[in-house]
């Protein structure tokens, strides 16, 4: 009995560690990346091509890979779960997946490197000194919205590449992604605060404090209020409704819960960067109930 319960407790371990790994080494960010890929694909209602898939891999594991090497001052603090022995492998991983982007970008053609670039760039002066210029991280107001557009740009371009979309589902599907990225941006920024603050990293939590960021953060959210009013004055994405006002009140549930246990790190990599697992979830759901 007692060897049988050793046995479950020591592959619990087991899973927790592998599971932990998952988190912290950016594939499961890598994942979710995807699923952000698969939904913008969708309200577009165009068919998603693997090579995308892997782009938006390769991106997200180039960006934050980088970032997990540059950003050791503030991870001691905020992540104190992290291992510093995966240092290589972030170097090797950023490496590899740079290389990935950038050649399948060369066979899908210029227009698609360019756009492949911009995160890249926009990752590499967020993380270290281009020329003289300074780090995006130090700019108090432009490190946000330089990271938010990256990825809104990238996973709003990608999937339309090779079709053509009216521009108002452009700007429609940018501006849904902006927002939901943008408010969790925010509330890393709120849960990284002790270390921000000992690395000297000009965040906007730290500027306006928890409780004026809370309140920006809600009326960020509820932007989409607007954007869904939009949707039916217009009648866009009406069918995918459902999976998008889901997006929106799961954003006010994390921005609930994590502004009242901002000493929960952990839990925010796994809820508030794993957003696109439910809210895709959702999608299919009501795809398979053929409400779209």
């Amino acid at each position: 009995m007692k060897r049988a319960q050793k046995c479950n407790n020591n592959n619990l371990t087991k899973f927790g560690k592998a599971a932990r790994f998952f988190v912290t080494s950016s594939l499961f960010l890598a994942f979710n990346s995807m699923l952000l890929v698969y939904f913008s694909a969708s309200l577009f209602e165009v068919k998603v091509q693997p090579i995308i898939l892997l782009q938006i891999f390769a991106i997200t594991m180039t960006v934050y890979s980088l970032n997990k090497i540059t950003d050791k001052a503030e991870d001691k603090i905020n992540k104190p779960h992290q291992n510093t022995k995966l240092r290589l492998y972030f170097i090797t991983m950023a490496i590899i997946c740079c290389i990935i982007t950038i050649a399948t970008g060369i066979v899908e053609g210029l227009i698609d490197v360019l756009v492949l670039l911009v995160p890249i760039v926009i990752g590499l002066a967020y993380s270290i000194k281009l020329y003289k210029l300074p780090k995006l991280k130090e700019q108090l107001f432009i490190k946000s919205f330089a990271v938010t557009f990256s990825w809104a740009f990238i996973c709003t371009i990608l999937p339309i590449l090779r079709y053509a979309v009216t521009p108002e589902k452009v700007v429609m599907v940018f501006g849904y992604i902006f927002i939901q990225i943008f408010v969790n941006a925010l509330i890393f920024d709120i849960v990284d605060m002790p270390g921000d603050k000992a690395a000297n990293t000009k965040t906007i939590p730290l500027y306006l404090g928890k409780k004026r960021t809370t309140q920006l953060l809600i009326i960020i959210n509820s932007l989409l209020l607007i954007w869904i009013g939009a949707c039916f004055a217009y009648g866009l994405f009406i069918n995918y409704l459902p999976a998008v006002v889901f997006g929106m009140l799961y954003s006010y549930a994390l921005i609930w819960y994590f502004t009242k246990n901002p000493d929960k790190r952990f839990h925010a990599e796994v809820i508030v960067d794993g957003e696109w697992i439910p809210i895709v979830a959702v999608l299919q759901l009501i795809s398979r109930l053929k409400i779209i």
